[in-house]
């Protein structure tokens, strides 16, 4: 197979509106490629308040990304500011972002600001990557369907109380671009890739909150993202187990599964959203605030999935802090949903 990379198309900010841009339908996609740009400013009357921007702002702007194929099948379904901590995990390294400007809560004119993300088809840390790619050949319809925010979203909730409190989006453009392979044989087969948020509301402490999963597919990872009023924290997760009746896969204390993430994905400068690093690249050695990676594949072999074909229920259980006012945690699964007719490699 041989590689093409190009660039798509561009979408331009369109406050709380939906957008669709139609990808090409010829090869197979190893990733699509994402950069937005833009220009804000900001202003209040009430003084300001420090460190209330959000993390990765101001990847708020693109609110949801859906990728939805034959009109009907959504593959990927999720916001750009997880995307780009995500991409983080996967690939051992942060993202471009150039955002230092929008750090804090104090008044700013004309800044330029700029996040960059992928959706990945291909499946990262894997023996075999190219098992899941996405053969667009045979689909009748390919969408990247992109819904915008607004200016407000990249402040936390804090700022936005705050009287006067306002952001304007001067201009805001999302590029978009793919790598793709070219030369699929025929009748290749591929796992798809699936992405998307489960979102569970924590509206008391709790040591028994209980989630339920899909089950029928196979499970790559799952993340979980804990926030308080708009800010990662990590005072929300005390422990996480994941379960089907009486078997548990597992069960982990939140901060020291943290600890073994920041190891195995190498996560060497994960800057705090209490930072102005939470913007930009910047130089602290810390843990990376508020997300938890449950993994399955731990020696790259897609075998290791957690295959739930043959379970009645997949339940996460959570025990739980609420110490804000608006409390979330966030449920990131990486399904693989088999094709028609397959066996996978064992290696």
């Amino acid at each position: 197979m041989k590689i093409l990379e190009r660039e798509i198309d561009s979408i331009d900010f369109a406050e709380n509106q939906t957008r669709t841009i139609k990808l090409p339908r010829s090869y197979a996609y190893r990733k699509v490629m994402l950069k937005l740009e833009a220009n804000l400013s900001r202003e209040t009357t009430a003084g300001t308040s420090a460190n209330t921007a959000k993390d990765s702002a101001p990847a708020q702007l693109v609110k949801n990304i859906t990728v939805r194929a034959n009109g009907r099948d959504v593959i990927k379904n999720i916001d750009m500011e997880s995307l780009h901590r995500l991409n983080q995990l996967h690939w051992a390294t942060r993202p471009h972002i150039y955002a230092h400007d929008w750090y804090g809560g104090d008044d700013a004119s004309e800044k330029d600001l700029r996040v960059c993300a992928w959706i990945d088809f291909e499946m990262w840390r894997c023996l075999h990557p190219i098992d899941t790619l996405l053969d667009s050949a045979g689909l009748a319809t390919l969408e990247l369907i992109i819904t915008w925010g607004s200016g407000m979203d990249t402040m936390d909730d804090d700022w936005q109380g705050e009287a006067g409190a306002a952001v304007t989006v001067n201009s805001a453009t999302l590029h978009v671009a793919s790598l793709e392979s070219v030369g699929v044989p025929a009748d290749t087969k591929f796992f798809i890739n699936k992405e998307y948020m489960i979102r569970q509301q924590v509206s008391a402490a709790s040591s028994n909150l209980q989630v339920q999963l899909p089950v029928s597919n196979l499970y790559r990872s799952i993340v979980l993202k804990t926030h308080s009023d708009g800010d990662q924290v990590d005072t929300i997760l005390n422990n996480v187990i994941i379960q089907a009746g009486t078997e548990v896969f597992k069960n982990r204390s939140a901060l020291f599964l943290q600890t073994d993430n920041r190891l195995m994905y190498a996560v060497e400068v994960p800057e705090r959203n209490g930072s102005g690093g939470a913007l930009d690249h910047y130089d602290q050695e810390l843990l990376l605030e508020g997300y938890y990676v449950l993994e399955f594949v731990v020696d790259g072999r897609l075998t290791e999935c957690l295959d739930t074909s043959r379970l009645s229920q997949l339940q996460l259980t959570l025990d739980v802090n609420n110490p804000g006012t608006n409390d979330f945690v966030d449920i990131f699964p990486v399904e693989l949903i088999r094709p028609a007719t397959t066996t996978m490699q064992a290696a």
